[in-house]
């Protein structure tokens, strides 16, 4: 699955300061000697969002899950940040999470969500050096709904404890199944069973939240529906974005990106907009492209000139280069090809970002220059935010986990080989036909190389998925489209009116 690594691992999470297994005494298991008193930081703050003033209590805080069937056995250290109106209203609750798998809910938290943010340079320049610029964010959804950040088990502070080792939680039908406990567990200690109740998350968080969804409402304990499932350019089936021989979805996915991305850097010879220039791609790639790929080897060679001809104009890439690839260029390709006559390769998360790299030959950039240019900022805000809330921890918060991501488990069925690709759409459709109640909101980037606008566009329109309610918005932007301010801004305009009008 190295597309997933490359998505998360390389691109977001930072190297890891612990393993989860450092933290378990598995060699010597006794459950007695772990301490089961939950630990809580809390501070209360004042704001105003959304032109509302909000009293709220900000807290980091640890809940202990215990085995089913041995409830005296723990099992799991959650922590998680939440903040909580002071209020008497049956307020929203908004869970959230990013993805990875292997990754903290920083990235949201502390980029566009919370009652803090981190502010980088909206024009896709680096973030630089410390001191970096964390404000109030006056948009933030607090202002509706209370809010839950989840850090899943090996990242943050959460950590397997007892006789149980992270990797029992670590797998695309293992890590619902936990995540799911604990937010029965929170909705019952908080009760807040009346309280419209949404999942957000980012990413692979686009696998996570509709398999949560489905857990959560049809689990084996306390059946709980969700009123709405919102996903952050979402990687929801994997069929569309891992780049197989023989799998030609992504391909007439990805290249309206790729067209949006030859515009920004002024590639490509057109007098129309942006987002026209993007729609004519789409066009192209879904009634063109894509069924020429289907054909094959039986496109006839004048056709296949016209393809060729066609997709350079919409790329920005030599006819030479689009024929030598045969109209198949993944994405690590198209990011160090696009700008080579001028030294550059650009951004994988988003596209805007360019950079040099070691040697300007070669068929892949030393890294991915937009990822590069934030990461400090992010896990430098939320230390800070901590430290004002009054956590006190030992260890390092920790933002990512490539032992995470390397011993994730896939079914079988799942593996992206021979029998099939991860999907999980079809939860998201099943959800709608079971709770009339139930809607969708989906957000991307045109500028994200990562899990592109088209792709998620085309697996949503592809598994019985009610498009009539389901909210779909793109950004001129990348993968976390909350990096540039007038996307920052509409965002959260659009998550605000999901969540209000019911």
């Amino acid at each position: 699955m190295k597309f997933i690594h490359t998505l998360i691992i390389s691109t977001i999470l930072i190297t890891p300061e612990l393993s989860s297994n450092d933290l378990n005494n598995n060699e010597e298991c006794n459950s007695s000697n772990v301490s089961t008193e939950e630990r809580a930081f809390t501070n209360t703050f004042s704001g105003i969002f959304n032109g509302k003033k909000i009293n709220y209590v900000a807290s980091l805080k640890e809940k202990i899950l215990y085995e089913k069937d041995n409830p005296d056995e723990p099992m799991a250290s959650f922590f998680y940040t939440e903040y909580i109106a002071e209020t008497n209203e049956n307020r929203p609750v908004i869970f959230s999470f990013n993805g990875g798998p292997g990754s903290a809910s920083l990235w949201l938290h502390m980029g566009v969500l919370g009652p803090k943010v981190i502010k980088v340079p909206s024009d896709a320049s680096d973030d630089g050096a410390p001191p970096y610029n964390i404000v109030d964010n006056n948009l933030s959804p607090l202002s509706d709904a209370d809010l839950v950040f989840i850090d899943p088990i090996g990242t943050g502070y959460s950590r397997a404890i007892g006789c149980h080792e992270g990797e029992e939680f670590w797998g695309v039908n293992e890590d619902p199944k936990i995540i799911a406990e604990f937010i029965r567990r929170w909705i019952s200690d908080n009760n807040r069973w009346n309280s419209p109740r949404y999942i957000l998350g980012e990413s692979y968080g686009g696998i996570r939240g509709p398999l949560l969804v489905s857990e959560l409402r049809s689990g084996d304990l306390t059946p709980i529906e969700i009123n709405g499932l919102l996903m952050v350019a979402p990687a929801s089936d994997y069929q569309y974005l891992v780049f197989h021989p023989g799998n030609n979805s992504p391909h007439y996915g990805f290249l309206p990106s790729y067209a949006a991305t030859a515009y920004y850097h002024n590639k490509v010879d057109t007098n129309k907009s942006l987002q026209e220039f993007y729609n004519e791609s789409k066009d192209f790639s879904l009634n063109e492209y894509g069924p020429a790929l289907l054909k094959g080897s039986r496109i006839k060679d004048n056709d296949k000139k016209i393809l060729i001809d066609k997709y350079s104009k919409f790329t920005g890439l030599s006819k030479r280069f689009v024929e030598d690839f045969d109209m198949r260029i993944d994405p690590s390709s198209f990011r160090k090809e696009l700008l080579r006559d001028e030294g550059y390769s650009v951004g994988r998360l988003d596209s805007r970002y360019k950079n040099k790299d070691y040697m300007s030959g070669g068929q892949h950039s030393d890294t991915d220059v937009s990822s590069e240019g934030f990461m400090s900022a992010y896990v430098t805000a939320v230390h800070t935010w901590f430290s004002e809330i009054g956590v006190e921890m030992k260890m390092l918060y920790q933002s990512g986990d490539s032992d995470v991501y390397f011993s994730w488990k896939h079914p079988q069925q799942w593996k992206g080989n021979d029998f099939g690709y991860v999907n999980t759409v079809p939860h998201i459709a099943r959800a709608q036909r079971y709770n009339k109640d139930f809607k969708v909101y989906v957000s991307c980037g045109l500028y994200d190389l990562a899990t592109p606008c088209f792709t998620a566009e085309n697996f949503m329109n592809d598994n019985s998925v009610d498009m009539s309610r389901v909210v779909f918005s793109e950004f001129e932007a990348g993968h976390m489209m909350y990096n540039h301010q007038p996307s920052f801004d509409r965002f959260l305009e659009e998550v605000r009116n999901f969540i209000i009008n019911e």
